[in-house]
């Protein structure tokens, strides 16, 4: 069997997580588009609103729930953490009509990117960033 390209170390309290499959599937893929050398490791947490609001709260100084947020880490070989919130990917995906899985991988991707430096605070950055999204969530095929 050969080497997995990153390691993945997914977090969560809910029992089964039923994104659990395609937050692997969705980092692989983005590590593979990106070109991320062997053995670098990432971190998910999937949490509840209450749980990211408290995050955001902390590091961002922003007091509210939200779906994504990422931490990347300076250290050699570990890209960093990201944390999703289970409730706005429901909530999300209800709203745009796809499937929780397709939202969970679009926003999973989001904060890979992320952890590599991207942005969206630009019209530019944002355009480079979502299309790159995008073509690696295509990448994955059809979601249920």
């Amino acid at each position: 069997m050969a080497p997995r390209r990153l390691e993945i170390n997914i977090r969560s309290r809910y029992r089964p997580l039923p994104t659990r499959a395609v937050i692997r599937r969705a980092l692989q893929a983005a590590a593979n588009h990106e070109s991320v050398p062997a053995g670098a490791s990432v971190g998910v947490l999937v949490c509840d609103d209450h749980t990211i609001r408290d995050y955001n709260r902390r590091f961002a100084n922003e007091d509210h729930a939200t779906d994504v947020l990422s931490f990347p880490n300076d250290a050699e070989g570990e890209l960093g953490d990201i944390i999703l919130s289970l409730d706005h990917l429901r909530a999300q995906a209800a709203a745009a009509g796809h499937s929780l899985d397709r939202e969970a991988a679009t926003l999973t991707v989001h904060g890979f990117l992320h952890l590599l430096g991207y942005d969206h605070a630009k019209k530019r950055d944002e355009r480079v960033m979502f299309a790159c999204t995008d073509a690696i969530v295509d990448s994955l095929g059809p979601l249920p």
